[in-house]
C-alpha cells in the first residue's frame, strides 16, 4: 500500500496535536519535507494559515490553480 505524503503531527508524549478554529477541533498533519503544518478540509489537505484567514473571513479561499478567466467572444444580441 501507498503511503501519504502527509502525516499526523505529534507531540512529545506521543498524542497528536490538534488545533481549534472556530470551535473545531482539527488534527495537524505535516508534508513530507516541509515545515508548513495543513489541516483536512472538506477531503482535501489546506494550510493552516490559509485555513484560519478563511473561516475569519466566512468565505472559501481559491483551492489552487489559476483563476477562472472570463470568457470573451461573440456577444448575445438582445431581443
Amino acid at each position: 500500500m501507498a503511503s501519504s505524503k502527509y502525516k499526523v503531527v505529534k507531540s512529545k508524549t506521543g498524542k497528536s496535536k490538534k488545533i481549534v478554529v472556530n470551535g473545531v477541533k482539527k488534527l495537524l498533519y505535516k508534508k513530507k519535507g516541509s515545515n508548513k503544518l495543513y489541516v483536512s478540509s472538506k477531503g482535501k489537505m489546506m494550510n493552516v494559515v490559509k485555513y484560519k484567514k478563511m473561516k475569519m473571513k466566512g468565505g472559501t479561499t481559491q483551492q489552487g490553480g489559476r483563476p477562472k478567466k472570463r470568457k470573451t467572444g461573440v456577444k448575445r444580441r438582445r431581443r
